[in-house]
């Protein structure tokens, strides 16, 4: 005789239905947690960029102003000479006498010009009056607003003891895609470094 066993050794289909669930509810959140942190390391990645490359261009200016002489500013670029100075609020273009003569040596005078060029959304600097602009900012970062106040400008002059100083403000953002996009705003004051009297 015979014996026939009767006994299943593989998986109902309700098992496997649950099972197949549970592996599928568990790998969507897996993918979820990973794009979440694929985002995270981009936006800080941008972020990272803006700070540095922004940092460069306000240390650029900070460096030319603490050393400077002879401000102007102004919402329009013009040929200036060496004693010509300007106080203003919320002006696009700053200029200043250099301090040393790194920069301005082979130049046809000693003034160095910064401005917010709209257009193409950078931090521009010029090397005096017929230099080229060259842009500060890298093309990743759009510069939406920049503004340079300058104060005391007149500073050393008969009867002003006051130390001249410039406030510039940045703002704008970085980033190729929206859902990565990073915004900045940043403020610095800079306050000429020899004492003007």
């Amino acid at each position: 005789m015979i014996k026939k066993n009767s006994q299943n050794f593989g998986f109902s289909l309700i098992e496997l239905m649950v099972s197949l669930s549970i592996f599928t509810i568990v790998v969507t959140m897996s993918v979820g947690s990973l794009l979440v942190l694929i985002d995270a390391n981009a936006k800080a990645q941008n972020m990272q960029q803006v700070m540095t490359n922004i940092t460069f261009a306000l240390d650029s200016i900070a460096r030319e102003v603490r050393t400077g002489s002879g401000f102007y500013c102004s919402n329009t670029s013009t040929s200036l000479d060496e004693f010509t100075t300007q106080d203003c609020m919320n002006g696009e273009y700053l200029s200043l006498v250099e301090g040393g003569s790194s920069l301005t040596g082979g130049a046809s005078d000693s003034r160095i010009y910064f401005r917010y060029n709209s257009s193409d959304k950078t931090v521009d600097r010029r090397i005096g009056s017929s230099g080229t602009w060259f842009p500060l900012t890298s093309a990743e970062i759009t510069v939406t607003d920049m503004s340079f106040y300058v104060y005391n400008s007149e500073s050393g002059a008969e009867g002003n003891d006051k130390q001249a100083y410039v406030t510039i403000f940045i703002e704008g953002h970085a980033g190729q895609l929206e859902s990565v996009d990073t915004s900045f705003a940043m403020q610095t004051t800079v306050a000429k470094r020899i004492l003007d009297i």
